[in-house]
């Protein structure tokens, strides 16, 4: 009798032993499926946003040229959003990004309803921590034609945590063989988004062409 129950507890244990394994590998996989997603929906968000700075640095090269300005025209962030329709280029234009391109310096355009502008220029040698800490992405709505919309903006915004994501634009020559084509007439164009959190780090890059047509 005593042997029995000997024999029955060893067979409780082993069994608690087995369903425990099973659950702490379900439980694992769990875990892993959930992060994998978290990065393929970061990775995917962190595209999107690449790509929608291409599309606006497009959008700043016409809106120059619709308002008479140099078509690399970075405008004054001080002006207001509601600028008068004339414009005077020696009071608008902060920098033209056209004539930053030797020292291939960064540069950060910055979307605002109504308006484009210039940001900051930060050194190309500064560490990805650097990078990623003086380019934070805020999410937040923002009304464009009288329409509330949630945007990502990467001007600070009051009572709002910069997220997971910064995001910068720099415009540098184009090489054909060892020729560098004039940097007036055609540039080209790196969409940067890195990506931190905890301990994991990576960068999306997307390249374009912009030219004055």
């Amino acid at each position: 009798m005593h042997k029995k129950s000997a024999f029955t507890f060893i067979e409780v244990i082993i069994a608690i032993t087995v369903f425990a394994v099973g659950v702490l590998a379900v439980l694992r996989l769990i875990t892993q499926n959930l992060v994998t997603l978290d990065v393929t929906e970061a990775r995917t968000t962190a595209t999107f946003l690449a790509k929608e700075w291409i599309e606006l640095t497009y959008n700043m090269r016409d809106s120059n040229k619709a308002k008479s300005l140099p078509w690399d025209c970075l405008l004054d962030p001080n002006l207001s959003a509601d600028i008068d329709g004339t414009y005077d280029e020696n009071s608008v234009c902060l920098r033209y990004f056209a004539s930053w391109t030797e020292d291939n310096n960064i540069l950060q355009v910055s979307f605002a309803p109504d308006q484009y502008s210039y940001s900051a220029i930060v050194e190309r040698e500064e560490s990805f921590f650097d990078l990623w800490s003086g380019n934070r992405l805020y999410y937040t709505t923002g009304e464009v034609a009288e329409t509330e919309i949630f945007r990502y903006s990467s001007l600070p915004v009051e009572d709002v945590e910069p997220t997971v994501f910064s995001r910068y634009i720099s415009f540098g020559v184009v090489r054909e063989w060892d020729k560098i084509l004039p940097p007036n007439k055609i540039l080209k164009v790196e969409s940067h988004v890195l990506y931190m959190k905890w301990t994991t780090t990576w960068e999306v890059v997307l390249e374009s062409f912009i030219w004055n047509h």
